[in-house]
């Protein structure tokens, strides 16, 4: 149920217990309920029918840090920039990122969301020791450990990473944190071919090259060529990177100096955001390493047979990046039709999208092979079936 004026009902608990007993309520009153940290994420998904309760976990942002061990316990509404700035007071940080300024640790968690530090760090399914989850019956459960070397309950807490929300509300994570890196610098390389773009691609991945980041920005703008960027970033002591430096520069066969300081923050956070820029789609999408060249075909052919102007940003030896399709609705759904029919690519999922393509097509595409047994966890974990208001992917 909603007010009079229609509007959900918006919670907002100050702890765990709080937060279970507002999820217990909502589910024995069979309320279709949203959970929300920094509400950057809130478009992404299907478009809900209704939603009853929104719950906040703004107020659920205490940061335990055990900087001995080189972990961190972090509150679901904490934002990933106020837990940094508190982490490097002892010379450590959470080395995940993120395209919004707002994004909280359970949002990151909960969508499994990364970008070029991926490269290295993994994501934070990845880096997650533990968490304390808030159940539609009302329990606290914790999973998994405080330590690197605790791994009991581990697999509950990889299972609601990347779950969107619909098995269980997040109250707090526990993480493996880094030492912050002595010196840092990058390189942006431009290349007028792709052959030879993807040589260097190719070159830098199979490398023994310890770095940070090894990113791509293909841009396919209307009317125009195609531009082609390779991103190298490596972060480690002023000797090391440098040399490091130097020896992808040769790789790269480019002359320019490395990106320091302010510029070298501003050119990843460009890249992290430029999925997310203007008004089109935003779409997800995998691949096989090695298939770079053929995927980056597949993208042209998006952009010349429909005449739209797409941006695809990835990480070159993981093989996941994200699409945008600055076009219209009708546009944007030929677009994931052309990419979920090609073998080359999978997970293809509409993270944004006008909602006349979400009209026509699920944003989360094909399930896989383990959805039936994912439903059987949901139908245990969320009976009622309020948890993320049929947005998510289950």
């Amino acid at each position: 149920m909603t007010d009079r004026s229609g509007a959900a009902e918006v919670i907002t608990p100050v702890d765990g217990q709080q937060l279970a007993m507002a999820l217990h309520a909502a589910s024995t009153a069979h309320r279709a309920t949203l959970i929300s940290g920094g509400g950057t994420k809130i478009g992404w998904g299907r478009t809900p029918g209704s939603v009853d309760v929104v719950i906040s976990t703004s107020k659920l942002d205490g940061v335990t840090h055990r900087y001995g061990d080189l972990t961190a316990t972090l509150g679901a509404g904490a934002t990933l920039a106020a837990v940094n700035r508190e982490l490097a007071r002892h010379h450590q940080w959470l080395p995940l990122d993120s395209a919004f300024d707002g994004a909280t640790i359970g949002g990151l968690l909960a969508t499994n969301d990364s970008g070029p530090l991926r490269h290295r760090y993994g994501t934070p399914r990845d880096r997650v020791l533990g968490v304390t989850l808030a159940m539609t019956d009302g329990r606290l459960v914790k999973a998994g450990g405080t330590v690197v070397k605790n791994v009991a309950g581990y697999d509950l807490a990889r299972l609601v990473s990347g779950s969107y929300g619909t098995l269980a509300a997040i109250e707090t994570a526990t993480f493996k944190l880094a030492p912050l890196p002595a010196a840092s610098g990058s390189l942006r390389v431009r290349y007028a071919d792709r052959a030879a773009f993807c040589r260097a691609a190719a070159a830098l991945s199979e490398s023994r090259l310890d770095l940070t980041t090894l990113d791509f920005h293909a841009a396919f703008p209307a009317g125009d060529e195609a531009v082609w960027h390779l991103l190298v970033r490596v972060a480690s002591s002023p000797a090391a990177t440098e040399a490091q430096l130097a020896a992808a520069k040769a790789i790269m066969d480019d002359g320019t100096e490395p990106i320091r300081g302010g510029q070298e923050e501003a050119l990843w956070r460009d890249q992290v955001r430029a999925p997310w820029e203007g008004a089109g789609a935003t779409v997800r999408l995998s691949w096989r390493p090695a298939d770079l060249a053929n995927v980056l075909s597949l993208i042209e052919s998006v952009h010349q047979r429909l005449h739209v102007p797409v941006v695809l940003t990835g990480r070159v030896a993981v093989g996941a990046g994200a699409l945008r399709i600055d076009a219209s609705p009708p546009a944007q759904v030929a677009a994931i039709e052309h990419l979920r029919s090609s073998p080359l690519v999978g997970h293809v999922v509409a993270l944004r999208a006008d909602p006349l393509v979400k009209e026509s097509i699920d944003v989360w595409g094909p399930m896989p092979d383990a959805v039936r047994l994912m439903h059987a966890i949901k139908r245990k974990l969320d009976p009622a079936g309020i948890l993320n208001a049929g947005r998510g992917p289950i």
